[in-house]
């Protein structure tokens, strides 16, 4: 099956799209999609305004690269930036639903947070992703093991090529600004393991998996 022509990206935080996302956004810049971003936080509240700045510009970076790797300009859709983890994301749901119902219409698959992960900016994103996508869009939630107690249900597959796998971690790794607290997710060995085990269940080198958050909407 090829990729639908138009996929958005929701996050809450900066490094979020690349976590369980990364191998999917590089491989739809690599088969020339349409590809749009948009993610909510730079971490501010958890982190200083400097690391927070920092956060922003390695987001920036990533999509920059990803766009020269591949010859593919990403949209990028976000705006103001909310504090991360202080319930900021629930007292300000309106604006979520609001800056993810003006692209409703403009993309065929949207890739978010999956409903069962334990982080609440990533919960909020995911219920109002499902509220305004419901209709419109094929939406998936995709793998973070951090934050995972056993609910994610891996549904779907995407094989990932090597060149993609490659720009996966490179751009999890590029994070310095969230290299604190111990935070394995932030190896790039840590998503090659993952991505192996992945792949080895549909007998592939290497994947990423997602759940069915909303409807496979297929037009």
């Amino acid at each position: 099956m090829r990729l639908p022509e138009r996929i958005l990206f929701v996050g809450a935080h900066c490094d979020d799209i690349e976590l369980f996302g990364g191998g999917l956004l590089a491989r739809a810049c690599f088969a020339g999609c349409s590809v749009g971003v948009l993610v909510f936080s730079d971490h501010r509240g958890v982190v200083d305004d400097r690391a927070a700045d920092q956060a922003r510009t390695e987001f920036r970076s990533n999509l920059d690269w990803l766009s020269n790797e591949t010859g593919n300009a990403i949209r990028v859709h976000s705006g103001e930036m909310l504090p991360a983890c202080r319930g900021a994301f629930e007292e300000h749901r309106g604006s979520l639903y609001s800056a993810m119902e003006g692209l409703r219409d403009d993309y065929d698959l949207v890739v978010s947070h999956a409903p069962s992960d334990t982080n609440q900016d990533h919960r909020q994103v995911a219920v109002e992703a499902a509220r305004v996508f419901k209709a419109h869009a094929t939406l998936l939630g995709g793998e973070f093991p951090n934050n995972d107690l056993g609910g994610f249900e891996p549904q779907v597959y995407f094989k990932l090529s090597e060149p993609e796998l490659d720009a996966k971690a490179a751009m999890v790794e590029r994070y310095a600004s969230q290299d604190f607290g111990g935070r394995p997710y932030l190896d790039g060995t840590v998503v090659r393991a993952l991505a192996t085990l992945r792949g080895s269940q549909i007998r592939e080198p290497a994947a990423e998996a997602y759940t069915v958050v909303g409807r496979l909407v297929l037009r």
